[in-house]
């Protein structure tokens, strides 16, 4: 079961990943969309043509959101944690997620809060499906390193199998010379 869940974190980043690819916000007025953006749009800024009521569509640039900046590289930097063994990797993939999941709750906040103060309560503001999608792989991130840090906790309490000159890690299973103070393998530490 252990190993099951461990393969499910990286699963949740990646997807979580994906999910920067979807319709993130969609702007409107009065019912009609001024303006959608995926994830790495946020993330990274973009141009967007504005209809105007005579001539041509007037190009705007977009500048990247920081906090949206910062949450695609921490679903990035957990992601390559994720595939890293020993705890202090799990430790680090679990921050990252959870480091994300608070920074896209923050972009929300800050969102509304700018189409609040510059649309006078006239812009509306919608989020979408690689949103909310994100939010909810990262929060399974999280519980997944979390559980998977939690079951690994009473494997290392026992003593590592020993049969003459070798032993085999509590953590991995890798067979080590008895000798050994840490695991070959993973990097454990023989109690």
């Amino acid at each position: 079961m252990k190993d099951v869940v461990k393969k499910l974190s990286p699963a949740a980043f990646v997807l979580a990943l994906v999910c920067f690819f979807l319709p993130f916000v969609t702007f409107s007025c009065q019912g009609q969309t001024v303006a959608s953006f995926s994830g790495i749009q946020l993330a990274t800024g973009t141009r967007i043509q504005q209809p105007q009521a005579f001539g041509p569509p007037k190009e705007h640039k977009v500048d990247a959101e920081p906090l949206a900046t910062v949450a695609l590289l921490s679903v990035l930097a957990a992601l390559v944690l994720s595939f890293l063994r020993g705890k202090k990797w799990g430790v680090g993939s679990a921050a990252l997620a959870a480091l994300g999941v608070i920074l896209l709750v923050a972009l929300k906040s800050k969102l509304d809060g700018d189409a609040l103060r510059q649309g006078g309560g006239v812009i509306q503001v919608s989020y979408g499906a690689g949103y909310y999608l994100c939010l909810a792989f990262l929060l399974s991130a999280v519980g997944t390193s979390i559980y998977s840090l939690m079951a690994g906790k009473g494997d290392r309490m026992a003593s590592p199998l020993t049969t003459g000159d070798t032993k085999f890690c509590t953590q991995c299973g890798t067979q080590n010379a008895a000798a050994n103070l840490f695991c070959k393998q993973c990097g454990s530490k023989f109690d």
